[in-house]
């Protein structure tokens, strides 16, 4: 692995919007964090790190809820975000109930972060990495995890019967390949399940401008395999809910937010690998 500086942001920025799922309106602010305190989460005098958080996948994303009650929904692009574009250290403060959806994709919250640029250490850091394969599973979906001296992601995607099919996107991350290829991918639906997930209560802010909705007619995607793209992309956010992102290969098949979270689950408790953690002097 190649040591790099550890990083946390030069300044803060609000992200405003609404929520794709309550559709009310919603907010969050991201701000520099001391080194080596990490992805941290601010409720008024109350911090956790994110791997205090508890998650739930089973609602279309990825909730949060924290020790002291707290709860805050669809975290997962944000946490894209800063794992793509490789922060280590952060403050992340909800100013609502669910993250603003943006435009659908991580793509506004990792640029923005880029334009307020980074500060780095002079301590050289190097990320975490996985000494051990670890495998989660469900039915024909599975998620495995192996150990690699660089991050990378496949993943593969089938929606037999519609406009959809088979996807796969195959990416060494880096945060150049990240902005390129996985932080533009938008959150997708097919257009005939449109009514059932609002029926469900899900959706309720979803529109053409934050959502790729794919039916009889081709759309116009924004990168190839776009939507095992934003599998991909979320698989990075669900995976920092560890606390960090081991350094691995990932290979998904049929994934979702539910399967990446029973992964992370086997991370943080440590039932079929070990850590290590490296750390050299300038």
């Amino acid at each position: 692995m190649t040591s790099r500086r550890r990083r946390t942001l030069a300044g803060e920025t609000v992200f405003e919007g609404k929520g794709i799922h309550s559709g009310e309106p919603s907010a969050v602010r991201i701000s520099p964090n001391e080194r080596g305190r990490g992805i941290e989460f601010s409720f008024g005098k109350k911090r956790y790190g994110v791997s205090l958080a508890k998650p739930d996948g089973s609602g279309r994303n990825t909730a949060l809820a924290f020790p002291g009650g707290e709860r805050v929904s669809t975290a997962e692009h944000i946490l894209s975000a800063i794992a793509g574009v490789g922060l280590d250290d952060a403050l992340i403060t909800p100013l609502g109930g669910e993250f603003p959806i943006m435009d659908g994709s991580p793509l506004p919250f990792a640029r923005a972060m880029t334009s307020i640029g980074f500060e780095e250490t002079g301590e050289n850091y190097e990320p975490p990495a996985l000494a051990s394969p670890l495998f989660a599973e469900h039915g024909p979906s599975f998620l495995a995890a192996l150990p690699s001296d660089t991050l990378s992601v496949t993943y593969v995607i089938d929606y037999p019967e519609s406009p959809v099919g088979t996807e796969m996107k195959n990416i060494g991350v880096t945060p150049e390949t990240y902005m390129e290829e996985l932080a533009p991918a938008r959150t997708f639906c097919l257009e005939s399940e449109i009514r059932e997930l609002l029926g469900a209560g899900f959706g309720l802010g979803g529109d053409t401008g934050n959502v790729l909705v794919i039916g009889d007619r081709e759309p116009e995607y924004r990168v190839r395999s776009e939507c095992a793209a934003h599998k991909a992309a979320d698989l990075l956010g669900d995976l920092l809910l560890a606390g960090f992102v081991p350094t691995a290969r990932y290979i998904c098949l049929r994934g979702g937010h539910s399967l990446h979270l029973k992964l992370v689950d086997r991370i943080k408790n440590g039932i079929l690998t070990s850590i290590q953690y490296q750390r050299s002097e300038e």
